[in-house]
């Protein structure tokens, strides 16, 4: 008789979790009316705070925020501290526009464990979303100190920082200096940008200066970021310059979409547009945070009449507590359309071979200013005089404001 009781509970408990997943599957496929409908027998049998909690996520996702808040009062009013109940109640605040409240039930989470990233993350959104940026821009500091590694924290930080200061103008100057057999003089490269972040993207303006085949000048660029959604932006450029160091004519355009699981990757073109040719590329990145780094590959591919040429590069960034604080890795082969340092007199060069390595630090002080500072050897083929050594170093500064 007692197997035999053991045997229907057993059974009924397995019952109950197959409908509550069946009930979890509905709703994730969006069978919002289905899922509450199985959540209901549930409850009708026997309180569940998760099936509850289900349930009123469903009716928050119909908007029916009413409902959903009813609901998990019933659970929180029994246990006064599930976290899931937490979670679910100050997202219904927060979609409801209801900033105060959200806060309110962020806070008791934290009382309990005052070092759950996801309540601090959370909280740091809703103030966010209150103009409080002090605040917001403090918590994830905090949270960034207690977990370096945390990528929607650090990324959500430097979106803020972007908000609160608009404007941004940088300085950056590169020299190049080629071993002895090459005689070729040090080539010279500063650049002097302003940017400004709008309502639909930042936008930005930069004068190019260069020193190099024994010719000085500028080209004038522009790039734009517009923002398409929450995952999604465009990256867009353009430049002019009527000196031969330069193409005369650049542009580009690539699509950029964040994926789950801290994936991102874009797909995009460029063209250059010399004195005697034209040239046009296919390019693409992916990249990954995994845990305190970033890994990043591209790739641009170059088709002609006289065969297809293909570079590339892998780059990786170790972050510490501040996502302007890291150093970095870079390691490439041929010739990149982006690389500022190159412009010579035909699109040809594009299709030499090159071997590249370079190392940066990238330090924020005084959460105004960031300054770079990289060195790159590389072993680069010149049409002339076949393989050079070449090495390069750079620096930046920027003032946010």
């Amino acid at each position: 008789m007692v197997a035999l009781l053991f045997t229907l509970m057993f059974s009924g408990n397995i019952s109950q979790a197959q409908t509550y997943q069946e009930a979890k599957d509905l709703a994730f496929k969006g069978e919002y009316g289905k899922s509450r409908e199985m959540c209901r027998k549930i409850l009708a049998n026997d309180f569940d705070p998760d099936v509850a909690v289900l349930m009123a996520r469903t009716y928050a996702w119909d908007s029916k925020y009413d409902s959903a808040r009813v609901t998990l009062a019933e659970v929180l009013k029994r246990e006064p501290t599930n976290r899931d109940a937490l979670d679910a109640i100050s997202d219904v605040q927060y979609w409801d526009n209801k900033y105060g409240d959200a806060i309110r039930y962020c806070d008791i989470a934290l009382a309990k464990n005052a070092k759950d990233e996801h309540f601090m993350l959370k909280k740091a959104k809703i103030l966010n979303a209150m103009a409080d940026y002090k605040q917001s821009t403090g918590l994830l500091e905090a949270l960034l100190q207690i977990n370096p590694a945390n990528a929607e924290a650090r990324k959500k930080l430097l979106e803020i920082r972007i908000d609160q200061m608009k404007n941004r103008v940088r300085l950056t100057y590169t020299y190049d200096l080629f071993e002895k057999k090459s005689n070729k003089d040090p080539w010279q490269l500063a650049a002097l940008s302003y940017g400004r972040k709008t309502s639909i993207g930042a936008i930005y303006g930069r004068i190019n200066w260069a020193d190099r085949f024994g010719s000085k000048g500028f080209q004038y660029e522009m790039d734009a970021y517009p923002h398409l959604s929450e995952n999604n932006y465009l990256y867009l450029n353009a430049g002019y310059s009527n000196l031969s160091i330069f193409p005369k004519v650049r542009s580009g355009a690539e699509w950029y979409h964040s994926f789950p699981k801290a994936f991102e990757g874009s797909l995009g073109m460029r063209a250059l547009f010399f004195t005697n040719s034209n040239t046009y590329m296919i390019t693409g990145t992916v990249g990954k945070y995994v845990g305190n780094y970033w890994i990043s590959l591209r790739s641009f591919v170059t088709p002609s009449s006289t065969g297809t040429s293909v570079s590339g590069s892998i780059q990786a960034r170790r972050y510490f507590a501040d996502p302007e604080d890291y150093i970095g890795l870079r390691l490439g082969y041929g010739v990149s359309p982006d690389d500022r340092r190159y412009g010579d007199v035909n699109s040809s060069y594009l299709k030499l071979k090159s071997q590249s390595a370079r190392v940066e630090y990238n330090h924020l002080f005084n959460k105004i200013w960031t300054t770079n500072i990289g060195f790159s050897l590389a072993h680069e083929e010149f049409a002339a005089m076949g393989y050079v050594l070449n090495y390069t170093f750079d620096v930046g500064i920027t003032r946010f404001f």
